[in-house]
């Protein structure tokens, strides 16, 4: 057990005393929003893992073990809350993702009015849209297939197998545009 947080503490947290949840909270809260913004890397997503850190804890304060460590719970509490939020963070790219192709899309004729389309724009938008998703995350942005599955929430062979199918495709494609 954490020296600082005496058994006392930890008896009356579980059954609901605000007062000895608040010393709880006030003890770890800027250790729990250091170790967040190491793993997330923003402050504004930090607070917030921190925060909903503390909502658990308090939500789930009838399974403090006023044996064990708390600060080890608790961590494991943040952990899985940082945790929860990149992936969240990884999903909503997916759909900004899908959004930033429509605009793309939508937008596809300005540039080709302007003659800004290149070959491979062109031969892109004509292949089967998963296909373009996991092509764009490897070769644009640079992701690895372990993190395109995690993004595209999809088996890692399914991502290889989309990458392939997509570079045969955009091959296909491109065939029209060489002469």
């Amino acid at each position: 057990m954490d020296n600082n947080v005496d058994k006392d503490i930890l008896i009356r947290a579980q059954a609901g005393d605000l007062e000895a949840f608040e010393y709880i909270l006030s003890f770890y809260e800027k250790r729990i929003y250091n170790y967040c913004l190491r793993i997330l890397k923003n402050s504004h997503n930090a607070k917030d893992a921190t925060q909903e850190t503390f909502i658990k804890v308090y939500a789930h304060r009838k399974l403090i073990d006023p044996e064990k460590n708390i600060k080890t719970w608790i961590f494991t509490i943040a952990t899985n809350t940082t945790y929860d939020l990149l992936r969240s963070k990884k999903r909503k790219n997916e759909v900004s993702l899908d959004a930033e192709f429509e605009t793309i899309s939508d937008s596809s004729s300005y540039y080709e009015k302007e003659g800004l389309t290149s070959d491979i724009d062109k031969a892109l938008e004509q292949i089967n849209p998963e296909y373009k998703k996991a092509l764009l995350l490897f070769y644009q942005q640079g992701f690895q297939y372990e993190e395109i599955a995690d993004i595209l929430e999809m088996p890692i062979n399914t991502v290889k197998t989309h990458i392939k199918r997509g570079k045969e495709q955009l091959k296909d494609k491109l065939k029209n545009y060489s002469a």
